[in-house]
């Protein structure tokens, strides 16, 4: 007959079970909390729901009093904490050295690995003035990384129980880290696609040039509301062809630009253009405009002047010139964005890639140049020190600063000086009332 187990055999055997179904409950709770995260992307209508999304969904994982997310701006290697929940620290500013050592985040990032600072560590460090901020009991910082490519880091922390997070808080960071940064790229590629058609849906609905996306064949695939200054209806104009606004003299030239005209190429061509009046009638009118053609169609663009718009004379044509904005800033796809979006409203533009080249820009053209749109965060010359060279050489310089944070005095007090403030990313009207309230008494 068998000996039967001793209770203390019964209770480590019962031990060793605990940690297998805790395990397993911790799985569930994980593939719980990433196919939330998954699926907040085309839940959440902005990249801030998104992060309070992700926080909402960790903060039922494992409770955390104090958490923030950072992105990293590889391009202007600066690290912007867009969304923190903390319980003593209410700012976390730009990061615009990430090898400072006391930016612990700087440090998960750089070297796209996890960093888990228990008590005795970050005491250590406070030490050696190694810690910004209010120094918690217990850090631990998690990269978030795309294809090899750290784009930010998620951290928590608590500040009074050393213990609050172990080993396994870091794994399971760890496990959803990838499926974070998934979510997050991809909601700041949708972000991008639905500004950039929002702004384009701003610029085509209001300006009296002519926009036309047509095929190789001259055919509509869209017209924008300025139509109607010709007598046609925007739908009504889809599907028809482009050749049939065109008088008859002129339409041998168009055909030859379609037939001839090299992909890429623009085209400024003066043609007349049967409008149709109020009784239906057809005639003719003096129109210009530049026809951009593409690999498998065209962008045709009008500037029309007198009567062809506005019903003048074109001696009733203010001679005044248009005025001048100078764009300065960094990031190439809202630079572009800037100043096709200006032009389109009949401003002449000048425009730089960083401080130094935009103050090069105004030394030279500063007596023509009526206003500037400045970003903040730029390489070889800040915003910041940009603006006081311009008041130095025009102390009444009219600027409209573009920024996502103003976080020192030294910013708050030159910013102070500027004429409007645009929070990034900023929408195109809001510029451009920015600039009418800036001219309106001219």
């Amino acid at each position: 007959m068998g000996q039967k187990p001793l209770f203390e055999d019964l209770k480590a055997e019962n031990k060793g079970l605990e940690k297998p179904v805790e395990e397993l409950k911790d799985f569930e709770k994980i593939n719980y909390t990433l196919y939330d995260i998954s699926n907040a992307v085309h839940a959440t209508r902005n990249l801030e729901e998104l992060y309070q999304s992700i926080y909402d969904s960790l903060n039922r994982l494992m409770p955390l009093p104090n958490f923030y997310i950072a992105i990293y701006d590889n391009k202007k290697k600066t690290i912007n904490f867009e969304y923190f929940i903390d319980e003593y620290d209410d700012d976390f500013p730009i990061i615009e050295n990430l090898e400072d050592p006391c930016c612990l985040t700087g440090e998960v990032i750089l070297a796209g690995r996890p960093l888990f600072l228990k008590e005795n560590m970050l005491i250590e460090r406070t030490r050696k003035n190694k810690v910004a901020g209010t120094v918690p009991k217990i850090w631990l910082g998690v990269p978030l990384i795309i294809q090899d490519t750290v784009i930010g880091a998620i951290c928590v922390q608590h500040y009074s129980d050393p213990g609050y997070f172990s080993h396994r808080h870091l794994e399971i960071l760890v496990s959803i880290s990838d499926q974070i940064a998934v979510a997050i790229e991809r909601k700041q590629i949708l972000n991008a696609l639905e500004n950039k058609e929002k702004t384009l849906s701003l610029i085509t609905d209001h300006t009296n040039s002519l926009i036309v996306i047509a095929d190789s064949r001259g055919v509509y695939e869209f017209a924008n509301p300025a139509h109607k200054n010709l007598g046609y209806e925007s739908l009504d104009l889809i599907g028809s062809s482009f050749l049939d606004l065109i008088h008859s003299d002129d339409v041998e030239k168009l055909l030859l630009f379609l037939e001839k005209g090299i992909p890429g190429s623009v085209s400024h061509i003066t043609m007349e253009f049967r409008i149709k009046d109020k009784k239906g009638i057809f005639r003719k009118i003096d129109g210009t405009f530049d026809l951009i053609r593409g690999e498998n169609g065209f962008l045709e663009k009008i500037v029309f002047i007198g009567k062809d718009i506005s019903e003048k004379n074109k001696d009733e044509i203010s001679p005044k010139r248009p005025k001048t904005i100078l764009v300065i800033e960094d990031d190439d796809m809202v630079r572009d964005m800037a100043v096709k979006s200006l032009k389109a409203f009949g401003y002449n533009t000048l425009d730089a890639c960083d401080g130094e080249a935009g103050i090069g820009i105004f030394k030279k053209e500063h007596a023509s140049i009526d206003a500037v749109l400045l970003d903040i965060i730029m390489p070889k010359m800040s915003g910041t020190e940009t603006f006081k060279q311009m008041l130095k050489i025009n102390p009444f310089v009219n600027v409209i600063v573009a920024s996502g944070h103003i976080t020192n005095q030294d910013q708050k007090k030159i910013f102070s000086k500027a004429c409007a403030c645009l929070d990034k990313p900023y929408q195109i009207m809001e510029l451009k009332q920015a600039l009418e309230s800036i001219f309106r008494t001219d």
